[in-house]
């Protein structure tokens, strides 16, 4: 890249039109990232350009970047979202720098909130789990799959991206069990794997044979509506799926998603006494610090401290 052109670009960045959409995707080949990192790059950047827009600023300060996130907290953005849209911004503006377009004003960007690390969604116990899995009624090829599919989500903690990208060649045998193997968030390839236990395999396989024969490269769970029939499932159609069944259940309240499912698997192991690096094994966490979570909610269950006050107190008076 030439001086010349460096400049140009400088001067164009620092215009009333700050950002271009080019400039944009250059940054995002720039990172590399898998396409839904990239996403979260693109909202978060328009987010601030349009903040840039409606207050006609061509040329951004540190005092604007404080003020759009001091925005964006008042707004009520929730924690977790305003740290997301600080930290893209703030690696936007350090590559700025570093291609020389603009001044890393960014740098050290605080974003003045606290990311709870409690857990954001509720578990199941184990019964409610069975009931769930009972729940989901008929002998349609529909009902067939959600239950294959809910009771491997909540047996084994595998996630709705995950369930998505299964193949039926991607259950292969191994030392006389069944495993599937699976490309986690974040991955390129089918790198891991988890045991079908054996009544989440039976469960699959009555699904497939009401299919009929499906090829080793067809997806595991496929759509049953008219429109897309046959077709890979959504993420969102999965999601929807076992919200659906979740209320049909009689579990309707906002903190129980499909989510919830993986949840469920964690604290069903952990309270059943499974060593922690193994439900970090299975469900593939890279730091122990994020199965440690799962952990901290089993304890807080088991914590009876309240009560054990309550008994103290009213043991004495009577109410």
């Amino acid at each position: 890249m030439t001086t010349a052109i460096i400049k140009a670009e400088a001067r164009e960045v620092q215009s009333k039109k700050f950002v271009q959409a080019a400039l944009v995707e250059r940054f995002i080949k720039f990172a590399g990232v898998m396409e839904k990192s990239a996403q979260t790059y693109k909202t978060a950047l328009n987010q601030l350009f349009r903040y840039f827009a409606a207050n006609e600023i061509s040329q951004p300060s540190r005092e604007d970047l404080e003020n759009w996130r001091d925005g964006l907290i008042a707004d009520k953005k929730s924690p977790a979202t305003v740290q997301l849209y600080l930290t893209s911004c703030k690696i936007f503006f350090r590559w700025l720098s570093l291609e020389r377009l603009y001044t890393n004003i960014a740098d050290h960007l605080k974003s003045r909130v606290k990311v709870s690390h409690e857990h954001k969604k509720d578990a199941l116990t184990a019964t409610q789990a069975g009931k769930l899995i009972k729940g989901v009624k008929g002998d349609s090829l529909k009902a067939k799959r959600d239950k294959a599919i809910i009771a491997l989500m909540v047996a084994t903690g595998i996630r709705c991206v995950e369930v998505v990208r299964a193949d039926k060649g991607d259950i292969v045998p191994k030392f006389g069990k069944t495993f599937l193997m699976i490309q986690g968030k974040g991955h390129s390839a089918k790198d891991a794997e988890v045991l079908l236990p054996a009544q989440v395999e039976k469960l699959i396989e009555v699904y497939l044979q009401a299919r009929g024969n499906v090829a080793a490269d067809e997806p595991l769970f496929t759509s049953i509506s008219n429109r897309n029939k046959g077709a890979r499932l959504t993420t969102q159609t999965i999601s929807k799926m076992c919200k659906a069944n979740l209320r049909a259940a009689g579990f309707d309240t906002p903190r129980l998603t499909a989510h919830s499912l993986r949840a469920t698997a964690a604290t069903t192991m952990i309270i059943a006494g499974v060593e922690l690096t193994q439900v970090q094994q299975v469900l593939r966490h890279v730091s122990i610090v994020t199965t440690q979570i799962y952990n901290h909610a089993v304890q807080r269950l088991k914590n009876q401290a309240e009560q054990t006050a309550a008994n103290a107190i009213f043991d004495t008076i009577s109410v």
